[in-house]
């Protein structure tokens, strides 16, 4: 038998979103599970962190990044992926 694996997905991401609606992509991008913004600045871009369970999850946080009003751009800048045994 062998032993169950689980997998932890991380990624980071810089968000360019429009400077006018910055306070309210960050509010949205707070509310998702999962995310974490470490940065922003006044010119609209984010550094943001997602953590998930699996590639799915992860993958639909940022393509409900990428829908949010006042999001004009995310770049991927990391992603990794561990397996974890049980």
């Amino acid at each position: 038998m062998q032993p169950s694996s689980k997998e932890y997905h991380i990624t980071s991401l810089v968000i360019h979103a429009d400077p006018g609606h910055i306070g309210q992509v960050s509010s949205d991008i707070s509310l998702l599970s999962g995310t974490e913004i470490h940065a922003s600045t006044p010119e609209g871009k984010l550094v943001v962190t997602i953590e998930a369970d699996n590639q799915k999850a992860l993958l639909d946080q940022v393509e409900t990044i990428n829908r949010l009003s006042g999001v004009l751009s995310s770049s991927l800048v990391y992603h990794q992926v561990e397996t974890l045994s049980h």
